[in-house]
């Protein structure tokens, strides 16, 4: 995360919770555990930012392994355009590449 809350890209990444919400609709919230804010979206800006409460989040999946993340019932989704660091996580209509997908791991 940048120092205005904003949501980049970093080869040490940090642990993100996912709280799940609603099973069927696959609505989350997701906190960021080293900066304790709560990741959400700001649509004016069109990117990832943090934030002091929960905001809802939708997971879409067609396989069950990579995800979609973006606001609950819109059609842009987090994208992540440059793999190096301090890239900045935008929201973008999906594209057709793997950009616009996430992946989760379990932490014991």
């Amino acid at each position: 995360m940048s120092g205005n809350k904003e949501f980049v890209a970093n080869d040490a990444g940090n642990i993100i919770q996912v709280i799940v919400t609603d099973q069927v609709q696959h609505l989350v919230n997701l906190f960021d555990t080293v900066t304790s804010v709560y990741i959400g979206v700001d649509k004016e800006d069109n990117k990832v930012k943090g934030y002091p409460a929960p905001r809802v989040l939708q997971l879409s999946s067609d396989d069950g392994k990579k995800f979609e993340i973006h606001a609950k019932d819109e059609n842009n989704v987090w994208v992540l355009n440059d793999d190096g660091n301090w890239t900045y996580i935008v929201l973008e209509p999906a594209p057709d590449s793997n950009k616009k997908y996430w992946t989760f791991e379990n932490v014991e």
